[in-house]
């Protein structure tokens, strides 16, 4: 049997709500004048433990609390079955029963037993003394009330088991923060480098090498651009948001968690194979959240297939297509599959067959929530021995035609512009100083460098400059701050700003993006987008 929360044992009525035994206290001492009792006992299932509550209406000796509750777990073994003969049982203790009186209640020598069924199991039990034979009417009345505390325990257990996963939410709420500020610093501390690899990279790659050191420096830019693509897929999770549905592809999401998930799956011994619909059309999502329920649907395959030993080999299939105004997704393992029980359950809120610490039985209880918010469907088949394949199914929004493919950019080239422009550049990390120093004037530009906003500030009240490039975050003044002043001065070339960083995660960097109309070029970056965004910011 399943325990649930129902009550808590040290308390009658829990912290912050309203529990089973505070609705036992209430409803019995509505009840006993019309069913003449004087102890009534609880025996109730939680966290594989009995709690059993006595209701009194006079004082109760040891030995008789004791007899009281001895009969009444051995009542409720019978009821229930011999597993619950294991169970740890509380220590009993005595609830008033309407104002306290000094009568002494002797050990009652008969009772009536009525279960307490919550979601189609046995959860409890209650007894009534009878002290004195019970009317047809009174037995009624009895197993009425009994039929009515079930439905009534059930429903607190329904909104106990909300209020516990708005919790566990909000403890995960407050960990992603955290780790999306460690994130935002150890991205800016990465991409910044990285920016430096790609781009000389880049450069090097425009000039004449011979065809040995060509591919050599082709691998550099390629590890580089991979790991560029970790940093930028760990932001992307590390990145809490409201909800923000906007035309996506399946197939490109999917990539990008196999991306994250590559070295993992490589190092387990795990295979994908993937059969995605080239022809998938986009449709209106969060993408950030379905990115959240690959994820964890990808993790529970990886630990599902390790089950079956380190050294085991598995395979995981990923399918796309669309159909009849919806497209899909299939993740299909190669692990020990589930039970039907299991399978039944796998949505519940915090059931988990995993190890403890591995696991909170939240995942995907949240992934459920994020395909119906999208007016999708979610399902697992399964079965022991045949693996586990779960489906995604969402609507196609907005008339979504097929996905398109942008043709690929043209590499940068050597030829100047047709007019030569002074731009200033402003970051305090000398890499990127002679990247873009180096870029633009392969276009011909005269390009000075500042270190920070302060120093730029001081060359553009001596030199006239049509351009400013600069980093977001430096030390002494930031970019924000120069664009602030630029403002303030009245100055065209607050317009004529285009912004470079390594941070999109951190809050003040994406408050300050989402109020200015000027471009922002993310680390790291490749050389043709920062001549494009050049030349369109020269155009203003």
């Amino acid at each position: 049997m399943v325990s649930s929360p129902l009550v808590r044992p040290d308390a009658s009525s829990p912290p912050g709500g309203f529990g089973a035994v505070d609705l036992l206290q209430l409803v019995l001492e509505a009840a006993r004048p019309a069913l003449g009792f004087d102890v009534a006992v609880a025996v109730l299932c939680e966290d594989g433990r009995h709690v059993v509550p006595v209701f009194a209406a006079g004082t109760l000796s040891p030995p008789v609390l004791e007899g009281v509750h001895v009969q009444a777990l051995a009542a409720f073994v019978e009821l229930a079955g011999e597993d619950h003969a294991a169970w740890p049982a509380e220590d009993p203790r005595v609830i008033p029963l309407g104002k306290p009186v000094e009568r002494a209640i002797a050990e009652p020598e008969a009772y009536e037993d009525a279960p307490l069924v919550v979601g189609g199991r046995v959860a409890g039990m209650l007894r009534i003394d009878r002290g004195r034979p019970s009317t047809r009417e009174q037995l009624a009345v009895y197993f009425a009330l009994a039929s009515d505390v079930s439905k009534a325990i059930e429903r607190l257990d329904a909104q106990r088991t909300r209020t516990r996963l708005v919790q566990e939410r909000l403890l995960q709420s407050e960990k992603m923060s955290s780790v999306g500020q460690l994130v935002s610093g150890v991205a800016h501390e990465l991409n910044n480098p990285l920016t430096g690899i790609m781009g000389f990279a880049q450069l090097l790659l425009l000039g004449n090498l011979e065809e040995g050191a060509r591919r050599q420096v082709e691998t550099i830019y390629q590890e580089a651009e991979r790991a560029s693509k970790i940093v930028s897929n760990l932001l992307t999770f590390a990145r809490r948001r409201r909800a923000q549905k906007e035309p996506a592809n399946l197939n490109t999401l999917i990539e990008r968690v196999l991306d994250l998930r590559h070295y993992d799956l490589r190092v387990r011994n795990i295979e994908v194979e993937c059969a995605l619909d080239p022809a998938l059309p986009d449709t209106m999502v969060d993408a950030n959240q379905l990115l959240q329920v690959f994820l964890n649907i990808i993790i529970n395959a990886e630990q599902a297939m390790r089950a079956a030993g380190e050294d085991a080999a598995g395979t995981l299939r990923v399918r796309t297509w669309s159909d009849a105004g919806t497209v899909s997704v299939s993740f299909a393992d190669s692990g020990p599959g589930m039970s039907a029980e299991t399978l039944r359950r796998i949505f519940d809120p915090f059931f988990t067959t995993k190890e403890a610490g591995e696991g909170t039985g939240l995942g995907l209880t949240i992934s459920y929530g994020i395909i119906e918010e999208h007016g999708g469907r979610i399902w697992a088949e399964s079965a022991p021995g045949r693996g586990t394949t779960f489906t995604i199914e969402l609507p196609l929004v907005g008339g979504a035609a097929a996905a398109r493919r942008a043709a690929p950019a043209p590499e940068p080239s050597a030829q100047a512009p047709r007019e030569r422009r002074r731009i200033l550049v402003v970051d305090d990390e000398e890499s990127i100083q002679k990247l873009l120093t180096g870029v633009l004037e392969m276009d011909g530009h005269d390009v000075q460098i500042a270190a920070n906003g302060r120093e730029a500030l001081d060359r553009l009240s001596r030199e006239p400059f049509d351009l400013i490039i600069s980093d977001i975050k430096m030390p002494v003044m930031g970019g924000s701050e120069l664009h602030k002043q630029l403002l303030d001065r009245g100055s065209p070339l607050a317009r004529r700003m285009i912004f470079i960083t390594g941070d999109t995660v951190a809050p003040e960097t994406r408050g300050f993006l989402q109020t200015v109309e000027n471009d922002v070029l993310a680390k790291p970056f490749r050389l043709r987008d920062v001549r494009e965004t050049v030349r369109r910011a020269l155009a203003r």
